[in-house]
This record gives structure tokens, sequence and C-alpha cells, in this order.
């Protein structure tokens, strides 16, 4: 049997649909939070000046959203989003519903760039495979009712009946999931996905000083990226040291999960380890959906334990396809093009990372030919806290003795809205010049007040400050902040009037 039908063999429809019940509950989520988040960031009006984000870099046109749309648009395209996150989990037409959510994620990554993270990204690879994989043929809500009006049938005509079995059971529908087999293609070429997450994320962290030295997750956890900064004391060095060089050396080995033996010993510590880790990630950092929708794959990993071991199903014969098909195909071109973008960019990481702004186009062709068929990737996860681990705090005050305002009404502390305040104090994450960051923090600020005085029509004059400083090793208790003015401005009548900056 040659390579491609070793890769088209059919494999169980199950463990591949608890894996997009898992995904689809977590989009649901995402885009939920993102039409909750709509008002900040979606809107005309809102935080991100996006006719200006457009001029300064074309290539996030390529979108369905554009300059001009009125509000209640974007808000009606997540709340579809939000219906097509529930068809996937519940395996009703999930690849059409995927193809819409992929569009919506796609998107709303180009409009909102200066607040999109990795999140965004992996959340709208996710969106696309669940296009490519076949899913829906099990563990779906069609098939629940199609078996309580007695209309379903076994196409197979093969039922298991071994102890253990679901057909011991006498559930028909259930007899007719465990029989299930779908093409293997697109499901391997997921799998070798998820596997080049874990390894190019891993390895890139052994280029980081920090997390060598183990002082890199406390950094991090000290930032206002974590849920709970100031819990992270200097009483946590050692356990989170600890923490840090098991992450570093156990992250590139979860790529074995995939490929290790059914039932090895090995394979299960991974398994618990990778579901830690990202657990971990989610309840202590504010980067939860990519974290979560990694587990996904974990049931696929797990197909001969479930399958044989947990629901006594008979083992599969390998059955060969005529061909991967078209979406196998895609999938298969999809991971080698992905693997060509992180591969290119490991060869010049030197190179690129040392310039902190630049203006040129691509500097890596790959990379521009997936962002114009509408993929981003990238797998870097905490290895930039080197160079990006500013911790920064507000202070904002009434001018002329009143009470001191609230920092989080002006400033909210939302991932996405660190984000745009990370391009306040120069700790940009989007390439671009000196003087189109200028023109970025300028509108963040303008747009800042006038959001603050929508809220406090008559608040007064406020003044705000910048406490900024780097976390690291000899930092981790935040004593060296240094202050930089922000803006000033006056809020009448709901209007905010600006001292500093001046609208132009």
């Amino acid at each position: 049997m040659g390579v491609m039908e070793r890769l088209a063999s059919d494999i169980p429809a199950l463990p591949l649909d608890i894996g997009r019940i898992i995904i689809g509950a977590v989009l649901f989520v995402y885009f939920f939070n993102t039409l909750r988040q709509a008002r900040d960031f979606s809107d005309p009006d809102g935080l991100i000046d996006h006719g200006l984000l457009c001029r300064l870099f074309p290539p996030t046109r390529v979108s369905l959203f554009q300059p001009g749309m009125p509000g209640w648009l974007f808000r009606a395209v997540f709340v579809c989003a939000c219906v097509a996150a529930l068809m996937v989990v519940a395996g009703f037409h999930p690849r059409p519903a995927g193809a819409f959510l992929f569009l919506a994620a796609l998107s709303n990554l180009r409009w909102n760039v200066l607040a999109s993270y990795l999140d965004d990204a992996m959340i709208h690879i996710f969106c696309l495979w669940i296009v490519l994989l076949p899913v829906g043929s099990t563990l779906n809500v069609p098939d629940l009712l199609a078996s309580a009006s007695g209309n379903l049938t076994d196409p197979s005509g093969d039922l298991s009946t071994g102890p253990g079995s679901a057909a011991a059971a006498g559930t028909p529908v259930l007899d007719t999931w465990l029989a299930a087999t779908v093409p293997g293609t697109a499901p391997r070429a997921f799998i070798a996905n998820m596997a080049l997450v874990y390894v190019v994320a891993g390895l890139y962290k052994f280029t980081s000083p920090m997390w060598r030295d183990g002082s890199a997750m406390h950094s991090a956890l000290r930032m206002p990226i974590a849920r709970a900064p100031g819990f992270w004391t200097l009483r946590w060095r050692t356990p989170l040291r600890l923490v840090t060089w098991a992450a570093l050396v156990l992250e590139p080995l979860f790529a074995l999960i995939f490929v290790l033996p059914p039932g090895m010993a090995l394979k299960w510590l991974l398994v618990a380890g990778a579901i830690v880790f990202h657990l971990g990630i989610a309840f202590t950092l504010k980067i939860p959906y990519s974290n979560l929708a990694m587990m996904g794959a974990i049931p696929l990993a797990l197909s001969p334990e479930i399958m044989q071991g947990w629901l006594g199903a008979p083992q599969l014969e390998r059955a060969v396809a005529a061909s991967p098909g078209p979406a196998g195909w895609i999938a298969l071109t999809l991971v080698a093009l992905i693997t060509i973008q992180v591969v290119w960019e490991a060869a010049n990481t030197g190179r690129r990372l040392r310039p902190r702004y630049s203006s040129s186009g691509w500097d890596n062709p790959v990379r521009g030919l997936l962002w114009m068929f509408g993929i981003f990737q990238s797998y870097r996860l905490f290895d930039w806290v080197d160079e990006r681990n500013h911790h920064v705090r507000f202070e904002v005050t009434r001018v002329g003795g009143e009470p001191p305002a609230d920092p989080g009404a002006l400033f909210p502390q939302s991932m996405r809205h660190l984000l745009l305040q990370s391009y306040l104090v120069g700790n940009i994450w989007m390439r671009m010049s000196p003087a189109q960051l200028e023109q970025v923090r300028r509108a963040l600020l303008i747009r800042h007040a006038r959001r603050y005085a929508r809220t406090y029509p008559d608040g007064g004059t406020i003044e705000a400050v910048a406490i900024v400083q780097r976390v690291t090793k000899d930092n981790l208790e935040l004593t060296r902040g240094e202050r930089r003015p922000m803006m000033r401005f006056t809020c009448r009548g709901g209007r905010a009037v600006m001292h500093h900056p001046k609208e132009e």
C-alpha cells in the first residue's frame, strides 16, 4: 500500500466528532465574546480608527468588513456566527457552518488587526479545519431525532455486539455511530498541523534566555495579560521556575501524542501533561480560546483507546479510499505551506527580529500567499517574553482636586484592550514605521478619551499617566516604573475636548 493510500484509508468517525463538539463549543464562546466587545472594537466609533488602518495596511481590506459599515451589521455577523457555532456542536450541516465561521473569524482578525493575537490566529484556522474535516457523521442531533422517530438505519449492516459496546445496550443510533468511518486524509493532515504547533512553539522557546534561565513564566504571570498578576509574588519564584523548565521540555514532546502506539504509558503521561498545560494557560492567562480548542485534537490522537478500549468497538479493518479527494488535497497543501512558512521564518529569525520597525513588504512570500487566501498562522507563544515583557499601569486623575478616576474606566483590562494599550507605550506587535506608530497612537488616545466621555458626560478634566517597566527576573516586584504622560482631556456634554494630544 502506497503513502497516499495509507493517508486516505478510513478512520473511525466518532473521535473526530468528539473533537468537533469541543471546538464548536469554544467557537461559540469566542464569537459570543466578540459580539459583546463589538462596541469597543468593531464599531466605526469604537477604539480603533479602521479607516486609518486600511490606509496604513492595505492588505487588511481583503475582508468582509469594510469602512463605512454600520455597527449593527457587525453584530448581525457575530450573532450568525454564534448560531453557526451551535450548528457545529449539534452536527447540523457543520461544514457549511464552518465556512461561514471561517469568513467571520478571518474578517474579524483583519478588521481588528491591532487587537488581534494568538487566539484569533488559531481560531480562524480551526474554523477552516471544520470545513476540511469529514465531521458530522456521528454525535449529531439529526441522527438522534431520526432515531427517536424510528427512521435511523445502519448503513454498514454490521453492528458491534462485543462486551462493553453500545450495541449491548440496544441503542441503534450508537450502533451506527460506532460503525461509522470517514476518509482519513484530512484528519491526518489536521494531526500534522497540531503536531507542528507543539514543535514550533516549543522549540522557539529554546531561543529565549528567560525560558532557559527559568524566569519566563513568572515574568508572563506578572504582566497585565495574566488574570491575577498581583498574586504571583516572589514566593512563587522557585515553583514557577520549575514550571517554566517543565514546559520548555514537554511542549515539543506533546507532538508525540499523535504518533505513539495505543495504550503506551508515555502517551498517557503526555496527554495528561498537555491537558494540564492548556488548562493552566487558559486559567492563568487571557489566552483561553486557542488553548481550549487545541484540546479538540486530543480525542483524534486517542482514537484507538476511545473506540476499542472505552467503547468496545471492533478493530477497524483498513479500508482504502480511491484518492484523498478535494478536501484531502487542500488539507495536505495547507499543512505543506504552513510548514514551509515556519521553516522559512525560523531560518530568518535572527535577521527579522532585530529591527523593531519596518515599512517593508512581506519578507516571507509563503506567509504572504497564505495571507491572501485568508490564513495567518504564528505558533510562537511566549518566546517573545524577553523583548515584550512590559508591565503597564495607568493612573487616571481628575484635575482640580476631585476624587481620582477609575483607571479601568479609561483603559479596560481585557486582552484586546491591553493589546491596543501596548501601542501607546511603543510595545508594538505589528511592524510599522515610527510615523505610522505615531498616527496609530494619537488615534487610539483620542478614541479612548471619547469612549470615556460617552460614559461620563460631565466627568471634568482627566489626566492619564502610564507607569511603564520591564518584568525581568530582577524586577519581579515591579519597583522600577517610569512615568509617561499619556493625555489630558475634558468631558463636556458627552464629548471629549482634547488638550493633549490635540485633535487634528
